[in-house]
């Protein structure tokens, strides 16, 4: 399987690695989706986590806390402020 880049921290709600059947999940899409990839910003899950009624993309508000942990982890990493966050995807979510 292909290596990919992620810098999230271990969690029992998603993978940091592929594995089999696994979706990869862009943790800010649309017009972000390509930094989150560049970033590290991604996670593995099933297709139910991923499409599913209660997964990211069927009850988005149920999944908040992952954008969340993905801006903490991107300031950390990066050695970056919340200003450097909302500069570089619009947006504050902390």
């Amino acid at each position: 399987m292909k290596n990919e880049l992620c810098i999230m921290p271990e969690n029992e709600n998603y993978s940091t690695i592929r594995f089999n059947n696994s979706e990869r999940h862009e943790i800010f899409g649309a017009s972000n989706r390509n930094k989150s990839i560049k970033y590290g910003l991604v996670i593995f899950i099933t297709p139910e986590q991923h499409r599913g009624r209660y997964g990211i993309h069927g009850s988005p508000k149920d999944w908040l806390w992952l954008k969340e942990l993905a801006q903490n982890t991107w300031q950390e990493h990066y050695n970056k402020t919340a200003e450097d966050f909302i500069d570089e995807f619009g947006r504050n979510y902390l």
